[in-house]
């Protein structure tokens, strides 16, 4: 797989605070232009063990599922896609015969530079973001019953920050009977930059926030050190994982 940008990149994640293990997890893959972000859920039974399993092996299903004929194809998000559902199946069928991953779950969210474009895939609410011109702009819109109520009008964003809802996923990488996950492509610009994140780093700190370090920042090392940073100062109440990936500017 090729594309048309070799970006520059970095990824860090922090304990937070207040968890006793750090549940996150974050891998890139040059080769494939491929950057992953996982939040183990704290409730299930080990959840870090989940989100490294996606992790480590995920690369694996999007190199079978797109080729590199595919990327500028229309249909290439959904491969991304179709690669998330079917690591979802294995490993539903591996936590079925293995005790150690029975009742372990995770979110992802996966983003693959392909030519001059984006394809982003996710289950849960770890979320890709746009920067482009001073501006943030969310990919993703989370799996969670607080989402849908925001959605439905029934709860307002602010009332939204303490309702007792509000860390239910709808869908995740154990869900049953299959995971659909959410794939889109997004037109890429020079100097525009992702930023993947775990509810940690999105949960306490805004998104103008998050933009005006962004703004602040252009190297994706000090951008990620910022941002848990930002993440800590906020109270760091969960774990926190910033990827941040820069496409070159002409």
């Amino acid at each position: 797989m090729t594309a048309a940008w070799v970006p520059k990149f970095a990824g860090l994640s922090d304990i937070g605070r207040i968890r006793a293990t750090n549940q996150d997890s974050w891998g890139a893959y040059p080769l494939q232009s491929l950057f992953i972000v996982a939040d183990g859920v704290a409730c299930s039974t080990d959840g870090a063990l989940a989100a490294g399993l996606v992790v480590e092996l995920l690369p694996t299903y999007v190199s079978r599922h797109l080729k590199a004929d595919d990327v500028e194809g229309a249909a290439a998000a959904d491969l991304v896609g179709r690669a998330i559902s079917e690591y979802c199946d294995d490993f539903r069928a591996f936590a079925a015969t293995d005790d150690r991953a029975a009742g372990a779950n995770t979110t992802v969210v996966a983003v693959v530079v392909a030519g001059t474009r984006a394809l982003v895939g996710h289950l849960g609410d770890s979320r890709a973001y746009l920067f482009r011109d001073q501006r943030l702009q969310q990919l993703t819109r989370d799996h969670s019953v607080i989402q849908d109520l925001i959605d439905s009008g029934e709860v307002t964003v602010e009332q939204a920050e303490r309702h007792p809802a509000r860390a239910i996923l709808t869908r995740h990488v154990a869900m049953f009977p299959r995971a659909l996950p959410d794939a889109a492509a997004v037109d890429l610009l020079p100097g525009d930059r992702i930023l993947l994140s775990s509810d940690g780093l999105h949960g306490v700190v805004d998104d103008p926030s998050l933009g005006q370090i962004l703004d602040s920042h252009p190297e994706p090392d000090d951008a990620c050190a910022a941002l848990i940073d930002a993440a800590l100062q906020a109270g760091g109440p969960d774990n926190v994982t910033a990827v941040v990936v820069a496409i070159p500017a002409e």
